[in-house]
């Protein structure tokens, strides 16, 4: 089974063929919420779609109408396994307020991840050494999406017990594809954050999943299948809990 650990199936690119998109492959798709209205859509998509998870949270990108939404948002993790998008990102967002504020909010959501017991798939443009620092106080399962970082700075995230996943632009991305050669198998996940971070320029898809799974399987020097089955059971430890309704609706009814 493909597992897509970060995506959004819920935006318009995808309102022509979302049907023929979640059936094209045998695939676990995690759609992550950016806001509250596509938080309540990531949720909607869950019960139309056996094989899409929902995920919650609300991207760094907008904090400024943070404080308009957080209360909702937050309680909406109540009814879901996974907290996304969430995370730092000091590539937009420059001024020095609204980045200590993109902490604190954060802060929010790692210490709900702890108390519920529930995984974090964590967005980092800019931020990462303090998404490190801040992870480590706390006890959560997490991942970082679309990671772009260093081989060091990986590797303190593997000690640190968390993931790391790699979406099909690693194609033509000679940098991600030095991290994931340096990488253990265990601490690697697939992801396509479609419609964006794809092999080319065109919309990106779920199913590219097997794009990436055939390059990094190359650059491991393993089998794909192997690989496949790896990534499952690294998908699953993430999830903890959760991990034996892998492949059903895991949102409360």
């Amino acid at each position: 089974m493909l597992i897509d650990v970060h995506a959004h199936i819920d935006v318009k690119e995808f309102d022509r063929d979302r049907d023929a998109i979640l059936s094209d492959c045998d695939i676990i798709v995690v759609n992550a919420g950016v806001d509250l209205n596509t938080d309540l859509e990531s949720v909607r998509l869950s019960r139309r779609y056996n094989n899409v998870i929902p995920a919650v949270g609300f991207h760094p990108e907008f904090i400024e109408k943070v404080d308009s939404e957080i209360e909702n948002v937050l309680r909406l993790i109540d009814d879901v396994p996974i907290i996304s998008e969430v995370g730092l990102d000091y590539f937009w967002i420059k001024d020095e307020t609204l980045r200590r504020r993109q902490r604190e909010v954060l802060a929010k959501f790692m210490s709900l991840a702890e108390t519920q017991g529930k995984p974090l798939v964590i967005h980092s443009r800019g931020g990462l050494r303090e998404i490190i620092d801040m992870v480590s106080s706390y006890k959560t399962r997490f991942a970082i999406h679309g990671y772009e970082g260093s081989v060091r700075d990986a590797l303190k995230i593997v000690d640190l017990g968390g993931f790391l996943s790699f979406p099909p632009i690693i194609l033509r991305d000679k940098g991600r594809l030095n991290v994931v050669s340096n990488l253990p198998e265990d601490s690697i996940l697939t992801e396509t954050d479609s419609p964006f971070m794809g092999p080319d320029r065109t919309r990106n898809v779920p199913c590219n999943v097997n794009l990436t799974l055939r390059k990094i399987a190359e650059v491991k020097r393993i089998e794909k299948e192997e690989l496949e089955k790896k990534i499952e059971s690294n998908f699953k430890r993430l999830l903890g809990p959760y991990s034996s309704l892998v492949g059903a609706n895991l949102t409360k009814r």
